[in-house]
């Protein structure tokens, strides 16, 4: 299965230079690689310039194709490159060679009965100390002052001089009393999908002791209540919508409060519900732009991703047949997207935190199966709630765990033990997630709100460069503020023996520091 996988493959990232021409590759005796850096770079092409790939952790093992002869000393220093499988060229001098096979287990590996690839701790109130390490504990160098809310991916718990600390994944010490740990994230996943017609196919409940009535009417009998999250089927939809331009619009955003108009789904005989109390999944036709013939025909690859922020609800499709649905957390107070946006990296884990040009700090770390789509907007899985099924990120898909590694580990390349990162050489090439609004109108539902690929560096720029000129006009106002209240004071009747005397000095109020962070390895849209 694995080497069909592989084989498969190759085809993703062809082995030719920009101007279409075959490279050349050597036959060579070696037959396995291993990484020797602790990020080691799989190339488009075997040279310098060219484009990264992938990236692979240190001892990650890889087969080979061939050997390609270096034509400069750029790059790999005059040393050969190793053309491997499924794609690209590994410079010789960051791998050697090995008589052990690649190890085809996933590239985020999981402990047995887990459901997350580390523990987690939550930040439980603001200015918690950030120590770089034991050395800077006897010293008290503090880092970075963490904020409350923030959650930190951590490897063991210990005592040091008298106090309780907790060590993070990436070396930092935090106080054991300043955090809490947290659990396994939610329980939820969705369901496998086989053979669904076109339309709406079933729904799940938004929220416990849902009411069942027997007429689409809530003032009729009821019926029984319906547990959170159960499923069920929909069978006939009933509205009093004067024409199919209607929508549910807030109704499905506010979920039962200030509705519009009646939507009912009926469930069953004489068995309805509000449909602003159900997340709808609907099945529908693979739209224009989401099979490209590069995608079809160089690939053979026929996956595509639904988003219906309306519905709040992922469905995964192979052509027309949709294979998984699930439900999902958008964006709340920064709406995700709409459009068509293929997926520009595949990330095992991505630590992600506020950009510079924005005010509210936030931090997850080492975010799991993470899908980058448009900007720093991407699907992954959240361990940090479990409101899936209504809004609530800063812009990106939330996913349950289990869903999450399993959209990641379905979504083209495979990426086995090792591999930490792949960006698509091509965005052609990559699998498209499709976003929509089924509770806008007609002409609303779909629209492409931004351009695809990952964050414009130039547009970075220049909003970083406007909340710093916002920032530092704010601190102006306040510092005028603050003197001219000196003054008032030193000039008011109430303290006549200030006024012979020279004022302190004024506050000085200067903006944060801020950084712009690589893309990837952080993101703004958890």
């Amino acid at each position: 299965m694995a080497l069909r996988t592989v084989a498969a493959l190759e085809h993703i990232e062809p082995a030719q230079t920009e101007d279409g021409q075959a490279i050349e590759i050597a036959e060579t005796e070696t037959r396995f690689i291993e990484a020797r850096w602790l990020e080691t770079s799989i190339h488009a092409e075997p040279w310098t310039p060219g484009k990264r790939l992938a990236t692979v952790t240190r001892e990650t093992r890889l087969r080979v194709r061939g050997v390609v002869e270096s034509r400069d000393s750029r790059g790999c220093h005059n040393k050969p490159w190793y053309a491997v499988y499924p794609f690209g060229f590994v410079c010789s001098e960051q791998a050697r060679p090995t008589d052990e096979a690649p190890d085809h287990g996933p590239a985020v590996p999981l402990e047995k009965d887990r459901r997350l690839p580390h523990r987690y701790i939550v930040v439980r109130e603001d200015g918690v100390a950030m120590y770089r390490d034991k050395e800077a504990l006897d010293n008290a160098e503090v880092a970075r002052r963490l904020s409350k809310g923030m959650t930190l991916a951590a490897t063991r718990q210990f005592e040091y001089e008298g106090v309780e600390y907790v060590e993070t994944v990436d070396g930092p010490l935090v106080t054991r009393e300043g955090v809490a740990w947290m659990g396994e994230g939610s329980e939820w996943s969705g369901v496998h999908i086989r053979n669904a017609d076109v339309g709406p196919a079933f729904a799940w409940v938004f929220r416990d002791k849902t009411p069942v009535h027997v007429e689409p009417d809530a003032t009729s009998d009821r019926a029984g209540a319906l547990a959170r999250r159960a499923r069920v089927r929909i069978l006939e939809v009933e509205t009093d919508a004067p024409d199919d331009e209607a929508t549910l619009a807030d109704a499905k955003l506010l979920r039962g409060k200030n509705k519009p108009r009646e939507r009912w789904v009926k469930i069953g005989e004489r068995r309805w519900v509000d449909a602003s109390l159900l997340n709808e999944v609907h099945v529908i036709e693979p739209p224009e732009g989401v099979l490209g013939d590069a995608r079809l025909r160089e690939r053979g690859n026929d996956q595509w991703i639904d988003v219906d922020l309306g519905e709040q609800v992922l469905v995964a499709y192979r052509g027309d047949a949709p294979v998984y649905a699930t439900l999902i957390s958008s964006g709340r107070g920064s709406p995700t997207p709409r459009g068509d946006y293929p997926i520009w990296a595949k990330v095992t884990t991505l630590t992600m935190d506020n950009q510079g040009y924005e005010d509210n700090a936030y931090m997850v770390q080492h975010v799991p199966w993470v899908l980058l789509f448009q900007g720093h907007n991407a699907l992954h899985g959240a361990y940090w709630h479990d409101q899936f099924g209504k809004r609530k990120s800063h812009g990106c898909v939330n996913l349950a765990p289990h869903d999450a590694r399993w959209v990641f580990e379905w979504v083209a390349p495979t990426m086995h033990a090792g591999w930490t990162g792949y960006l698509p050489g091509e965005l052609d090439r990559s699998v498209v997630v499709h976003v929509r609004d089924s509770s806008q109108p007609e002409g609303e539902r779909f629209v492409q709100d931004r351009r695809v690929g990952p964050p414009d560096r130039e547009e970075e720029q220049r909003k970083l460069e406007e909340a710093e000129k916002r920032r530092a006009a704010e601190a102006a106002e306040a510092a005028k503020e603050t003197a001219e209240a000196a003054e008032a004071a030193i000039g008011s009747p109430a303290a006549p023996e200030l006024a012979a005397t020279k004022p302190g000095p004024t506050t000085r109020v200067t903006a944060p520091v801020r950084r712009i962070p690589r893309v990837p390895p952080s993101g703004d849209g958890s």
